[in-house]
């Protein structure tokens, strides 16, 4: 029975094949899992554009008196913003020498 068993050497078509068919089936499994995967991650990529849209507009609503963006130009302003700047204007009190900040707003670079 020994000299049986030591005299075989190699592998036979059948188990060559049965090991070709466990890998394919194996890779089938994972190419379905990974094309999931991917579909899940665009998914979430476009629920997180939605979401940010959503609060921009919610932002420009509460700005705007509860007006909402009249034209697609003011949407795509919304996720881009140009910055504005707030500064407070200096004036010099002449009657005691400080400075004081003017209650007017405006714009500057």
């Amino acid at each position: 029975m020994l000299r049986y068993l030591r005299s075989e050497r190699g592998v036979t078509l059948v188990e060559l094949m049965v090991v070709v068919a466990i890998i394919a089936i194996i890779a089938a499994i994972a190419v379905a899992l990974f094309q999931d995967l991917q579909k899940k991650a665009k998914l979430a990529a476009d629920q997180g554009s939605v979401g940010a849209m959503r609060s921009s507009v919610a932002l420009y609503y509460g700005k705007n008196n509860g007006l909402f963006p009249s034209d697609t130009t003011a949407v795509m302003n919304l996720t881009t913003p140009v910055p504005v700047w707030n500064c407070a204007t200096p004036v010099y009190d002449s009657g005691n020498g400080k400075i004081t900040y003017s209650a007017s707003v405006t714009n500057c670079p």
